[in-house]
């Protein structure tokens, strides 16, 4: 009584799932890694987002190339106190008797300032580029990931497709046996307990493919589609990344990792503010020009005039000193930048290698020989020339091998993968 509220349990789990599927999941789109690569590139959130960092600090180079803006003053006197013969006292007195003035002032950057400024900007605009690409470099491994992942869960889900489709049709033939009398209960209840089992498991399955669609609907900016992966798995055979040198891995490396680019803008930019701050230190120099009608000890005064800072207390000593810190400090960072994507190229290498190694020694033939034979068992086992036990042991067996071969398959080309996001490149997988 127990095992039928389980079996039933189940069942309505199973019938929920189905029913959330088919309604998270309502269309089936069909693409291969070709499209996938392509659609994301164009339709990703978060690569727009950064694009459009990318493009502000472009702007901000405009705006470091620009002069600064010259100063026009303009001073007139609001009411002429003294009387005049021909009028008497005035408001806003613009004739010869009262009091206007005009000047202009132009602020002018010493010591580099202005180029520096701009070379600053640019080294940012440069930084924001390779944020972005290394963006670009860990969504596109989390999306190839995802699109791998998907595939062989999917290929691993048939297979429970498959077996719970056969044992239910087993179990209905013994049922039938079981109602007139020709098998005993513990048969009957055994074959149900393995069904039990596969739909357990698959269960799990079925989930792990869920997760893995809604990530991938999410870097693809989707809406709820159920993905069905192309790929043409004979082009995976010949891989062979023993062919690769693992120092060519990572001088590669440090011409297309766009974190370690990053690293080294950092040390550029820390060096450049240094620089900056340095000749912030030179006060600026403001010429200026103007006339005045009567303000000053001669009628319609003109005056040229030059102001500049004395830098006799700030000399910005303290923001040089923090600019020449981070300098350093951006330096260090950069050496262990260096020494991770080392780190992660070698452990990224080996992996590759030991996938592969295992993969060779793989019987290509293995699966053939295994669903054949696992048909030659179900036949026989319905003809009664094995038992229950031989029959179920050697099922197991055979989903498990399964299970595994597509465990391996995709371990060994996420490995490639992992291969290439270490070195920034495709070196493996070229699609």
């Amino acid at each position: 009584m127990i095992f039928k509220r389980q079996v039933i349990f189940l069942f309505l789990i199973l019938i929920t799932v189905n029913l959330l599927s088919q309604e998270c999941f309502k269309d089936t789109l069909k693409l291969s890694l070709n499209q996938a690569d392509s659609m994301f590139i164009l339709q990703n959130i978060s690569l727009l987002a950064e694009k459009c960092n990318v493009d502000a600090a472009k702007a901000q180079i405009i705006q470091a190339r620009l002069f600064v803006n010259p100063t026009l003053s303009v001073n007139q006197l609001l009411y002429n106190t003294e009387y005049q013969t021909n009028g008497g006292r005035k408001w806003l007195d613009y004739t010869n008797t009262g009091e206007t003035s005009i000047q202009i002032e132009k602020l002018f950057l010493l010591a580099g300032k202005r180029n520096k400024q701009i070379k600053l900007a640019e080294l940012l605009a440069n930084r924001e580029e390779q944020s972005y690409f290394d963006l670009l470099r860990t969504l596109k491994y989390s999306l190839r990931s995802s699109f791998y992942d998907i595939y062989y869960l999917q290929q691993i889900t048939k297979v429970y497709d498959r077996g719970i489709a056969s044992l239910s049709k087993l179990i209905e033939v013994f049922q039938g046996q079981f109602d007139k009398g020709y098998i005993s209960k513990k048969e009957l209840l055994r074959l149900k307990s393995s069904l039990f089992s596969l739909e357990n498991e698959r269960l799990s399955y079925s989930g792990q493919l869920i997760g893995s669609l809604s990530d991938f609907n999410v870097l693809m900016h989707t809406s709820n589609l159920y993905y069905l992966p192309i790929i043409d798995t004979s082009k995976f055979e010949n891989i062979t990344p023993e062919s690769l040198k693992l120092q060519e891995l990572i001088d590669t490396a440090s011409q297309n990792r766009f974190d370690l680019k990053m690293a080294q803008a950092d040390v550029n930019i820390n060096q450049t503010n240094y620089g900056y701050q340095k000749a912030l230190a030179v006060p600026n120099l403001t010429l200026s020009a103007g006339w005045d009608r009567n303000g000053g000890y001669v009628h319609n005064y003109n005056f040229v005039g030059l102001q500049i800072d004395l830098p006799f207390f700030n000399r910005n000593q303290g923001n040089i000193k923090t600019a020449k810190l981070l300098e350093e400090s951006s330096k260090y960072k950069l050496q262990s930048t260096e020494d991770q994507v080392k780190a992660d190229i070698i452990e990224a290498y080996a992996n590759a290698l030991e996938n592969n190694k295992l993969y060779k020694k793989f019987d290509k033939k293995f699966v053939i020989d295994l669903d054949e034979l696992n048909g030659e068992m179900l036949k026989n086992f319905e003809k009664k020339n094995i038992s229950l036990l031989e029959f179920i042991d050697y099922y197991d067996a055979y989903k498990e091998n399964i299970v595994q071969l597509n465990s391996l398959l995709y371990n060994r080309i996420n490995a490639f993968e992992n291969l290439n996001f270490s070195v920034g490149k495709d070196v493996l997988i070229n699609k």
